[in-house]
């Protein structure tokens, strides 16, 4: 298929060489298809999308870029005008794949173990299908609609300069606290067990490294370990050591998507002192299923990173300093719902 005789114009946004570069090959191998722009940052995709919005066919996008999350960039783009856009992600797609259609996307492929042929043509195919039917939404699955009483899920993203923070979080929580508490530090192989011994002998909870099957339980802490994504099941986690995730295993955004997944308003999520992205998109997916996300500012952070990323998103509903997470995280699990969160 062709526009008005001439080619289908493709701009490809991904942060990753790699997929930049085979995402163009297999556009540019199709003769009915042109490369128009390739970008790894999402801030100069989007001045450029802009400026040339009438031009563009289809955007392939990636999930995770440096400086914005793929769902707050289709909100950017939505906005002006409908363009077909094809989510390009790592993600296992039962995890996000419901959002991001509801976001505003017409398809989503996975990556995920895929040869670059098997690509090849499914790509192709779905350009098509975004051609033809791009002006009607592909209908959206019905979300998980679980249950999920009133405990709450609190997952805790962090990264350099928050070891000590997460501590003192834990330090403050009651014993009684309605909320089984995830945390996600980024950390190499071999500092889980010393992690352990920092935060355990400071807090009334039970901290214990999470392991594969771990019921989630009222005041339990787990720990994700080194190398491992936690996945939020419903009633349980399980582990897994897929791909990383905005470049980092264990991934923040892993383990808020998939709590979001099944336990939707009950998800509190936090960010906190890091460098990099990882949990921008996490916290985007909670405030979608009606959660609520805390971000440490910038005055308290070593690294304002990760919740400056997020809070440029506009995922972030509130940001505290470092000693008044504990506080708010205790105010919102003795609330009911998200519309009782605010103040």
């Amino acid at each position: 298929m062709m526009i008005d005789n001439r080619k289908v114009n493709v701009v490809i946004i991904n942060d990753s060489p790699y997929f930049l570069s085979l995402l163009g090959d297999i556009i540019r191998s199709e003769p009915r298809f042109n490369v128009y722009a390739k970008f790894a940052n999402a801030s100069i995709a989007l001045s450029f999308i802009n400026n040339n919005i009438e031009s563009i066919d289809v955007i392939l996008l990636d999930l995770e870029l440096p400086d914005m999350d793929g769902l707050s960039f289709m909100e950017h783009i939505l906005r002006i005008r409908f363009i077909p856009i094809i989510v390009i992600t790592a993600y296992n797609d039962s995890w996000i794949n419901d959002k991001v259609l509801e976001s505003g996307a017409v398809d989503v492929i996975s990556v995920s173990n895929i040869r670059p042929d098997e690509l090849k043509s499914k790509l192709i195919e779905r350009i098509d299908f975004a051609i033809i039917f791009g002006s009607n939404k592909i209908p959206i699955k019905s979300s998980t609609n679980k249950n999920t009483g009133n405990l709450n899920i609190v997952v805790i993203g962090a990264s350099t300069g928050a070891p000590a923070i997460v501590a003192d979080i834990l330090a403050k929580l009651p014993v009684d606290i309605n909320a089984c508490i995830i945390v996600v530090q980024h950390m190499p192989k071999g500092f889980t067990d010393n992690y352990i011994r920092l935060l355990a002998p400071k807090s009334k909870l039970k901290v214990k490294i999470a392991e594969d099957n771990d019921k989630i339980l009222k005041g339990l802490v787990l720990i994700a370990p080194a190398d491992y994504h936690v996945i939020v099941e419903y009633g349980y986690i399980t582990l897994y050591q897929g791909p990383k995730y905005a470049h980092v295993r264990p991934s923040v955004n892993v383990t808020m998507i998939t709590a979001a997944r099944n336990y939707g308003k009950n998800v509190i999520g936090v960010l906190l002192s890091g460098m990099g992205f990882d949990g921008a998109l996490g916290m985007k997916v909670i405030k979608s299923y009606n959660g609520y996300t805390i971000a440490q500012d910038k005055e308290t952070s070593l690294v304002y990173g990760m919740a400056k990323v997020a809070d440029s998103a506009n995922a972030v509903d509130i940001t505290l300093p470092a000693y008044r997470i504990a506080e708010e995280i205790i105010r919102l699990t003795r609330l009911g719902g998200r519309n009782e969160y605010r103040q």
